[in-house]
């Protein structure tokens, strides 16, 4: 199986036109387009199927509970949103969520999460609860648990053929690329080593850093 991985493109900045290269299929891990405008976008580029992870940029001008939703609702038969939702195609189980951050992998979550809360935008472009109040780091934990326990319940369940995991968010510091430094950095990665060595392959953004290298059997990719 043939899969293109594409991430953080961001087209509400500025359009990308991807080169004619064959795939089965096509992984955006995120940050594709504000809201429903990186899956419009993807209902015409790509005619093979596509897997779309929603990043912390699909959230902005919205709602953190109600983006995925409306992003599922403008997706073409071909496309599929998915949130702690799994996929599978011929012999491939994809395994997919945003994952976001717990602030807890430079070892101090309660600085890590005000320091993230001040110097993110997501804080103050994304909003939560039925009242669109300003996003919290609370509301952002709370994410990121739900998918570490899809990912750990799903992982532990046998598989014949092989997983890929695809999250917008790094697994670990050691891929994640050395453009934050201090407690910002928190708002990047996690520190979930025990669940990339679970899965063959794994996919993901944020960081702006290429990655392609294998660690515990698993190769994780970003561009």
């Amino acid at each position: 199986m043939k899969v293109l991985i594409y991430s953080d493109l961001h087209i509400e900045f500025d359009r990308f036109i991807p080169p004619d290269v064959p795939a089965d299929v096509v992984v955006l891990a995120g940050d594709i387009g504000i809201q429903a405008r990186g899956v419009l976008w993807a209902n015409e580029t790509f005619k093979c199927q596509v897997v779309y992870c929603a990043g912390n940029h699909e959230h902005y001008r919205g709602n953190i509970d109600r983006t995925v939703d409306k992003m599922k609702a403008a997706a073409a038969s071909h496309v599929h949103v998915l949130e702690n939702e799994s996929w599978i195609f011929g012999n491939v189980r994809f395994l997919v969520g945003t994952a976001w951050t717990d602030f807890s992998a430079t070892g101090d979550t309660i600085t890590a999460s005000m320091t993230c809360a001040r110097g993110m935008n997501d804080f103050r472009m994304i909003r939560a609860d039925s009242n669109y109040r300003r996003l919290r780091p609370a509301d952002v934990i709370a994410k990121t648990h739900t998918t570490r326990d899809f990912l750990s319940r799903e992982l532990a369940e046998s598989f014949e053929g092989k997983t890929f995991v695809v999250t917008h968010h790094s697994p670990m510091v050691e891929v994640s690329g050395p453009e934050h430094e201090g407690h910002l950095s928190a708002a990047y990665y996690n520190r979930w080593h025990s669940l990339v060595e679970r899965a063959d392959f794994r996919a993901f953004g944020h960081t702006h850093c290429s990655t392609d290298t294998v660690l515990g059997g698993c190769r994780l990719l970003s561009n």
